[in-house]
Order: structure tokens, then C-alpha cells, then sequence
């Protein structure tokens, strides 16, 4: 009977043994995946998902966006020559008489325009022995009297005309003839129809007709 007891100790002892030995095991196994579970699930990725608002990668401070800036270059045209004579071309010369038709015996006034026609300044000596009229009977070419025959005091007019601006001269006339040197012995011109032309050098306006009545 010892004997029996004795191995029923030992058996019960062995059994214990295995069973302390196979909990042991077990939870030592079950902790050991709990702790692979855990740091599966706890470990940060590589790449954490972005917060916030999503950024495209155009828009990012690395990226280069097209420029718009258009450079320009001004250049200042060079200012405008000083004017010049004014060419006969660019001149209009013409005659205007005070009234269409005088008495005999009165003193018709004749001004004189001389204009710059042309599409720049320029200026032009008029100095008064450059301009004159002539007076003449109506389709005759012989002059009859002249603003300079007795009008010879010099002058120095060099006017800057603007485009169409014109310089005036005015002359009274006696209604007499005159002649070079203006002689003494000078007729009183009869009533009919006569022509006044202007004249600057050698350019010469369209006359202009005017009565005489008697």
C-alpha cells in the first residue's frame, strides 16, 4: 500500500508539474502574439496620411508657374528739326480789297496775305521791297501803278508763320499811276474795271478784280 501511495504521489506530482508547465507555456505564447498584435497595430507607417488640406504639387512653393511679366522697351522719338525758309511751294500769295468797288477819286485799301500753305513752321523774309501789288486795267498787262514805285523805305520782316497762319500788309491806294522813282507828273486813273495782284520776289497770287466808278 506504501508503495502504491508512494506512486500515486509521484504521479500527481508529475501531473502538476506538466500542468504548471503547460500554463506556463500557453500564456507565455499568448502574450507573445498579444505582443506582436500590439506592435503591428502600433507602429507609425512610413508614409502617415496626409492632415489638412490637400496641396496639388503645381501648387507647391517648389514648383515654377509660368510668368506673365512682358517686357517692354520705349523709345523717345528724337525732337523736331529747327523750322526752316519756307519754300515757295508751301507759300500762298493773295490780294483782298476793301469793298468791291470804289468811286473815283477815293483811296482804295489793298491787304496783302502772304500764307504758309505747308505742313510745318518755317519762316520767310517779307521785308517790303520782297512784297508789292500791282495794279493794272482788267486783262491788260501793263501795270498802271506799284506799292513800291513810292513806298521804298527799307524794313526786315522775317516772320515764323505756324501751318496756315499768314502775315498782313495793308496799303491805301491814291488812285493815281506811278512809275519807277515816283515821279512828280502822275495821272488820275479813270473809272472801269481793274485787276490787283500780290507779289513776294518772284512768287505772284491770282489778281483780283475791283471796280472804279465814275
Amino acid at each position: 500500500m506504501a508503495t502504491i501511495g508512494t506512486a500515486l504521489a509521484v504521479v500527481v506530482m508529475v501531473w502538476a508539474a506538466g500542468a504548471l508547465l503547460s500554463g506556463s507555456g500557453g500564456d507565455s505564447m499568448s502574450n507573445a502574439a498579444n505582443r506582436q498584435t500590439i506592435t503591428l497595430t502600433s507602429n507609425p507607417q512610413s508614409n502617415p496620411p496626409p492632415t489638412g488640406r490637400l496641396v496639388p504639387a503645381w501648387a507647391s512653393s517648389s514648383s515654377s508657374a509660368p510668368s506673365s511679366a512682358v517686357t517692354t522697351t520705349t523709345t523717345t522719338p528724337p525732337p523736331p528739326p529747327p523750322p526752316g525758309p519756307c519754300p515757295d511751294s508751301a507759300l500762298k500769295v493773295t490780294v483782298t480789297v476793301g469793298q468791291p468797288g470804289y468811286r473815283v477819286g477815293q483811296h482804295p485799301e489793298f491787304t496783302l496775305h502772304l500764307t504758309n500753305a505747308g505742313p510745318v513752321p518755317c519762316f520767310r523774309d517779307v521785308s517790303r521791297p520782297l512784297r508789292y501789288l500791282v495794279l493794272a486795267a482788267a486783262g491788260s498787262p501793263v501795270p498802271l501803278w506799284t506799292s513800291v514805285d513810292c513806298y521804298t523805305a527799307p524794313t526786315h520782316e522775317v516772320p515764323l508763320l505756324a501751318p496756315g497762319q499768314e502775315s498782313r500788309s495793308s496799303v491805301v491806294w491814291a488812285g493815281r499811276t506811278s512809275a519807277p522813282g515816283c515821279p512828280l507828273s502822275r495821272k488820275i486813273v479813270p473809272a472801269g474795271m481793274y485787276t490787283i495782284t500780290g507779289h513776294l520776289g518772284p512768287l505772284a497770287g491770282p489778281p483780283t478784280t475791283f471796280s472804279l466808278q465814275g
